[in-house]
């Protein structure tokens, strides 16, 4: 057995990582880099990987699988360019909220996948027995991999943390008795670079959110991903403690829509103009637009009430000040930090401040803290540590010392 870490070695997003014998080859996870926030404009480096993307070199060594542990960008978002002909591996769930995303920004391309991904149910594919397992991550439906070929065992974490709704998967995937003491453990290392950080649980942000919506007179408005189902879940608590009710859009609407079990179909749902006419413009847009028509909140509530708790992007700012009431309103800032810098979060940002709106930043990492890694690290107990997705990937080696091998992208590392 063979990884290539073709990007990710040392930087965080953008993760592909080949795993290969003689007879198959595997690729996992497709990312797209992400944005520089101080240069959002900076041109993202293409990803070279023989047969892989429709721009590749094509060799006699075709591809057997992509399997893609979840849907963020950084680890899907390359997946317009990939070559049609090779199977894709991913999450039902994950799928079906990666295709919703595809409707509502105008793709052609849907994902198709040779099979979806059960939790700790093998998938064989010549040599080599994949097994996904469900862990906990900010991305609803995200997998780690257990690799297995030859004798050998490779372990690829995806993205993971212990400290969200679901951190119960985490521990019990690092416990479960098949994946003790890999010959590798490619581990991501997103917050190794701090110290004495300690992530916050998703439920210490649930309650920090009730605290302000009950301070605040007006309105509250919550700036966060659509597709970031553990923070939705503990507003969604907030508001009902609070007496307050909890207004979605359409595109999360549709996104939520996806869960299985259905919990938030009693919501209200309003319509932002923008949106509204863009997926007008096509019959088939018209019809998503429609789907959960009877559900719309009206204009008058929208304009007249403010005991809502809205959940909002950063393209919603007209929306906001035209056709709903933010007189005495809040807003609860709910991403990562460096996001601040965007041009366009920054313009929303300032909207609120300039009436001297009560504004509070509540997120924690979809990223393990150190503790996590090294508890993690000691229950798997590896022959070898390579860490991926981190800008830091020395300070693994100054906690776990010779387990630890630092690798460059592009260099074979034979297992």
């Amino acid at each position: 057995m063979e990884i290539i870490i073709h990007r990710g070695a040392k930087q965080i997003g953008g993760s592909c990582i080949e795993i290969c014998s003689d007879q198959t080859r595997l690729i996992f996870d497709i990312g797209e880099e992400l944005p520089k926030t101080n240069n959002p404009e900076k041109a993202k480096l293409k990803l070279l990987v023989d047969d892989l993307f429709v721009y590749s070199k094509i060799t006699d060594r075709k591809i057997n699988g992509i399997f893609i542990s979840h849907n963020h960008g950084d680890h899907i978002g390359l997946f317009e360019t990939v070559k049609e002909e090779i199977p894709i591996y991913i999450g039902k769930t994950s799928l079906e909220i990666q295709n919703t995303i595809f409707d509502f920004i105008s793709k052609d391309k849907k994902i198709v996948p040779e099979r979806v991904l059960e939790n700790e149910i093998p998938i064989k594919i010549n040599d080599f027995i994949v097994t996904p397992f469900l862990i906990d991550h900010s991305a609803f439906d995200s997998y780690a991999f257990l690799i297995e070929s030859d004798g050998k065992k490779v372990i690829y974490t995806g993205d993971f943390r212990r400290h969200g709704a679901k951190g119960v998967l985490t521990e019990k995937f690092a416990k479960h008795p098949r994946t003790q003491n890999p010959d590798v453990l490619l581990i991501e290392g997103t917050n190794i670079f701090k110290d004495e950080f300690v992530a916050d649980k998703e439920d210490i942000i649930g309650m920090k959110a009730e605290a302000f919506m009950r301070k605040i007179q007006g309105n509250i408005f919550v700036l966060q991903s659509s597709a970031n189902i553990d923070r939705i879940e503990q507003i969604y608590r907030a508001c009902k403690k609070v007496n307050r009710y909890l207004i979605i859009d359409i595109f999360t609407a549709h996104i939520l829509s996806n869960l299985p079990n259905g919990q938030y179909s009693e919501l209200k749902i309003f319509y932002p103009l923008w949106l509204t006419r863009k997926m007008h413009d096509t019959p088939e847009g018209t019809k998503k637009m429609n789907r959960f028509s009877r559900r719309k909140i009206s204009k008058k509530e929208l304009k007249s009430r403010r005991d809502l708790c809205i959940l909002v992007r950063e393209n919603m700012l007209s929306d906001i000040e035209h056709r709903i009431d933010y007189s005495d309103a809040g807003l609860i800032y709910s991403k990562w930090e460096g996001y601040k810098k965007d041009p366009k979060t920054k313009y929303f940002l300032e909207f609120f401040d300039a009436p001297k709106l009560e504004t509070i930043s509540l997120h924690t990492s979809g990223h393990a803290d150190i503790q996590t890694i090294k508890d993690f690290v000691r229950d798997l107990n590896p022959v070898k540590i390579i860490p991926v997705h981190t800008e830091t990937p020395e300070k693994f080696q100054e906690i776990f010392g010779d387990l630890v091998s630092l690798i460059d992208d592009k260099i074979k590392i034979v297992v």
